[in-house]
């Protein structure tokens, strides 16, 4: 141990590091300041830079050399050997762990020993070591840097590990990375940084409770679930939503839910269906895609995309513009087998803008590589888009619909669709996002799209615009906690956790100055 320092060495409560402090005993040394020769630490930490950065033992050497190359070297940090003193920088960073990242990814051990050494060197022979003292101060400045990046906006990028993950961070979630060296309060600073939004809270408290069961009693099930957990607050990190109290429509996929949510409370829940996962062959395909996009065209899937946007609009009794990839690959092979298909789904057939009678195509001469036909579907009872779909336009041509195929709401795994959401109580949720529009109230609404009418009349195509835009979330995450406090976890539907949490094992032995 230390002898006279200041502090014992970071002890354990439960799994959460903490690092306390000891009164040094009253006949212990005090700091002597007048001793202290800045200048050669000052030189030390110009000098040291060289073998930091050949010896990639910063993870941002190129952020911390121009901060104290603009300082003319001078510390900022460590200002004197004495741990006592320096302890808080020790806790900052040992709570990390507490949001389900590896202290060491910050250099806490290497701190820790560092400090002590230094502590214990000068009390005990009234030495300092000035290379010491200069390493500790490079590695706490990039320790802390690369905290609060972590903190604020993740750990890494999810497009490097993933190619699903479509949000736009808002402006807010951008870190200045000097932005540490100008907090007052260091705890409360980092505090600030962690996303204020109630799910991201509730999923770290839970994660510490978990944590906090001792490692040797833990089942395989313990650790699943505390990964489970690191993953989906990374997730939260990403992007932290939920920051107002704006009216918005959340849909989370591994849930197979939508939630109209206004002030953290919820206005309405629904089931939904998701777009059905990848074939196991998806992988390599893009792989192979990815090494000769010029010659290898790149495979199609019908996973729901992740994504933020706006609902501007929704249309009651809406016509259905077939994409053209479901045309050829799944109505070609229908029409084939049986040629009055398309009569019976209510389809029509259109060349260039020509409408076409169907029954003189001879289909069985047309391919998917041979196609020159578009086909659309008329509003009705079988029509695919159902009675109703909401509408916020994006480059995935994907929305929120009602569907014939109630049956598929019974499903535990609702992965079904051809990418877009297929909302249960499609209805409701019309109501709720038109409260401000007094005279499309639910009367309105189920008399445009015939729910009121006992006879089959012809229904006409009607949009409907919102006085504001609707923010909307299609989300994906693998755990919550429901209103009773209760872990819920869902079904990895598109087998996306492992992605994350083998980033994040890896970014301890990352360089993050990209």
């Amino acid at each position: 141990m230390l002898g006279l320092a200041a502090c014992q060495a970071p002890q354990r409560k439960g799994q959460i590091i903490v690092v306390e402090y000891i009164e040094r005993p009253k006949n212990s040394k005090t700091v002597d300041q007048t001793k202290f020769d800045y200048g050669l630490l000052v030189s030390e930490i110009e000098n040291y830079f060289d073998y930091f950065v050949s010896d990639n033992v910063l993870r941002q050497p190129e952020l911390v050399r121009g901060y104290y190359v603009s300082h003319d070297y001078q510390p900022h940090w460590i200002l004197t050997p004495d741990i006592s003193q320096n302890v808080e920088y020790l806790n900052v960073l040992a709570a990390a762990e507490t949001h389900g990242l590896n202290r060491n990814t910050y250099h806490y051990d290497q701190l820790a020993t560092n400090l002590e050494n230094l502590s214990f060197l000068y009390f005990q022979t009234g030495e300092i070591n000035y290379q010491l003292w200069a390493e500790s101060e490079m590695l706490l400045a990039d320790g802390l840097m690369l905290l609060s990046k972590h903190l604020k906006q993740g750990c890494f990028d999810p497009l490097s590990c993933v190619d699903y993950y479509y949000f736009i961070p808002p402006n807010d979630t951008v870190l200045e990375p000097f932005d540490v060296f100008d907090a007052d309060d260091l705890e409360a600073f980092f505090e600030d940084l962690i996303p204020s939004n109630t799910p991201y809270r509730a999923l770290q408290y839970e994660y510490v409770k978990r944590l906090e069961k001792p490692e040797k009693s833990r089942t395989n099930k313990d650790i699943d679930t505390l990964n489970i957990l690191r993953v989906n607050l990374e997730r939260w990190r990403w992007n932290p939503l939920f920051t107002d109290t704006t009216r918005m429509v959340y849909v989370n996929i591994p849930a197979f839910r939508l939630v109209v949510l206004q002030s953290n409370s919820v206005l309405m829940s629904s089931k939904v269906c998701v777009g059905i996962r990848r074939t196991k062959t998806y992988s390599g395909l893009y792989q192979n895609y990815l090494k000769n996009p010029e010659t290898t065209p790149k495979p199609r899937h019908n996973e729901t995309p992740i994504l933020k946007d706006a609902i501007t609009y929704l249309t009651l009794n809406p016509q259905w513009r077939v994409p053209s990839t479901i045309a050829k690959n799944e109505i070609l092979r229908n029409i084939q087998k049986d040629p009055s298909y398309l009569d019976k789904m209510g389809y029509h057939v259109y060349r260039g803008n020509v409408l076409i009678d169907p029954y003189s195509v001879d289909w069985t001469d047309v391919s998917p590589t041979n196609f020159p036909y578009r086909i659309e579907q008329s509003a009705g009872e079988k029509n695919a888009m159902g009675k109703m779909k909401f509408m916020f336009p994006n480059k995935f041509s994907v929305y929120l619909h009602d569907t014939p195929s109630k049956r598929d709401y019974a499903r535990q795994d609702r992965a079904v669709s051809h990418g877009c959401v297929r909302v249960e109580n499609y209805l409701e949720l019309a109501h709720i996002l038109l409260s401000d529009v007094p005279k499309y109230d639910m009367a309105y609404l189920r008399e445009t799209i015939g729910l009121n009418n006992s006879e089959a009349l012809p229904l006409k195509t009607v949009n409907l615009f919102f006085k504001t835009k609707i923010p909307i979330i299609i989300d994906y995450k693998t755990a919550s906690i429901n209103e009773s406090g209760e872990l819920q976890i869902f079904p990895d539907v598109y087998n996306r956790d492992h992605l994350v949490l083998d980033a994040l094992k890896n970014q301890h032995l990352q360089n993050s100055s990209n």
